[in-house]
Formats: C-alpha cells, structure tokens, sequence
C-alpha cells in the first residue's frame, strides 16, 4: 500500500500544477479498537502530503504501535471545508484506503487491506502550524473481529 500512498501524492501534484499547492508533514497520536492484540491501544502518527487549492489533501500516513506491534499504512484523500473567511477553521472530510500489519505470535493472518472515511476538525493556527482532531471509521479485507474498527486522533502539522 506504499505504492498507492505515493501514486495518491503524484497524482495530486501532477492535477494541480497550476493550482496552489502546499506540502505538509505532521505528527500526531491516535485512540483505536484496531489491535487484536495487546493491552495498549495508544498509536502514533506520521503523515505527509500535499494540499491544492486549500481544500483537497492527499495524505499518506504511517501508524504504529509498539506495544501491539501493530502498522498501519494508508493513503487518504479528504476535503477540507472552510467554515470563515480567512480559512482557519475547516470541517474534512474523506476517504483511506491501506495495509495494516499485525506481528504477533498469536495470529496466523497477520496483515489486512484497510478502506474507509474519517472526519475532524482542522485549526489553522498560524500559516505553517495546524492542528487536527478527527474520527477515522475502517473495515478490513477479512473480518478478523466482525466489526468495523475505528480510532480517534490528534495531530501537529507543519506546511510549507
């Protein structure tokens, strides 16, 4: 799923080369159900991408757990509406899909396709800083719990 997060990001950049663009990179933590195993269910965030025309992000994200052992690869398009004039309060919205990996003893399919939406909350906090909390709901390619998984985050970003 590397391969699609960076064909997100080319894709992205090749469609808006007239457009403003700008690039972002971020850190962050997230609450979610996705581990099968392990006590901890505290993951951590690292994304990068591109926004065009300030409302459409491509995102490629890498999530990781020590603990669980659990990663998490994923590429994300979402849609980031302005609620004021000045562009610093946004509502997103948006689709992932991605690969997530589970090394544990006990499982015997350790990896999963990943697809599904996410919304949140974005804050513009000067031109290069935002801040970012948001509901991510996925299912997987085997239903390795019967339920959909879901995950709260919160993150740092830089832009440039």
């Amino acid at each position: 799923m590397k391969k699609t997060a960076i064909a997100l990001l080319i894709l992205s950049a090749a469609s808006a080369q007239a457009s403003d663009l700008e690039y972002n990179v971020g850190l962050g933590l997230s609450a979610d159900n996705n581990h099968i195993l392990g006590s901890s269910n505290e993951t951590y965030i690292f994304r990068a991408g591109v926004i065009a025309d300030e409302s459409h992000r491509f995102l490629g994200t890498y999530t990781f757990s020590n603990e669980s052992k659990l990663s998490k690869y994923m590429g994300s398009y979402d849609y980031l509406y302005s609620l004021d004039n000045a562009k610093r309060f946004n509502l997103v919205t948006g689709v992932s899909v991605g690969y997530k990996y589970q090394d544990s003893k006990g499982l015997d399919d350790k990896g999963h396709y990943i697809y599904g939406g996410q919304a949140g909350f974005n804050y513009r906090i000067t031109k290069n800083i935002s801040t970012e909390i948001g509901y991510r709901l996925l299912n997987t390619s085997s239903q390795e719990s019967g339920s959909f998984n879901d995950e709260a985050y919160l993150t740092l970003d830089y832009i440039f």
